[in-house]
């Protein structure tokens, strides 16, 4: 039986794994209006920031990596608000929600976590079997 975790992290592991047609494929079955979407995305996104901020980061910090990460791509930037972005960061570091920003549909904050994901994922330089690891820590967390 296939699940909502189990897709979501599945499209997520094509997408490091640099697999375009499977991520595309996969993608086509999640369900945005299950009230679950989006929630396993988060969770390796959260895992994944916080490997990368293991000391928690300040305002400051997060407002200084999103800059960076958006003036790094070559396109697309202006799809993603800097705030709405912090605020992603600092949820997934367990901070205290940043106000202010676009407050993001399912659909925008699954994609903006997972690019942001992808983007951590290969600043840690997570081989394929710590990305295996990464999406099973993933897969327990939403399963509580």
């Amino acid at each position: 039986m296939t699940t909502a975790t189990t897709t979501e992290l599945d499209v997520l592991g094509a997408l490091l794994a640099f697999d375009f047609i499977g991520f595309a494929q996969k993608s086509a079955a999640l369900d945005p209006t299950d009230p679950e979407y989006g929630r396993s995305v988060g969770a390796a996104f959260g895992l994944a920031a916080r490997r990368r901020f293991p000391q928690g980061a300040a305002p400051r910090e997060i407002s200084g990596y999103v800059a960076e990460f958006l003036g790094s791509l070559e396109a697309g930037a202006e799809d993603f608000d800097a705030a709405a972005l912090e605020r992603l960061f600092a949820e997934g570091l367990g901070a205290e929600t940043a106000q202010g920003g676009e407050v993001l549909g399912p659909e925008r904050k699954i994609q903006a976590h997972l690019v942001l994901t992808l983007r951590l994922v290969r600043e840690l330089a997570l081989g394929p079997g710590e990305q295996r690891e990464l999406l099973t820590e993933a897969a327990r967390a939403t399963a509580a």
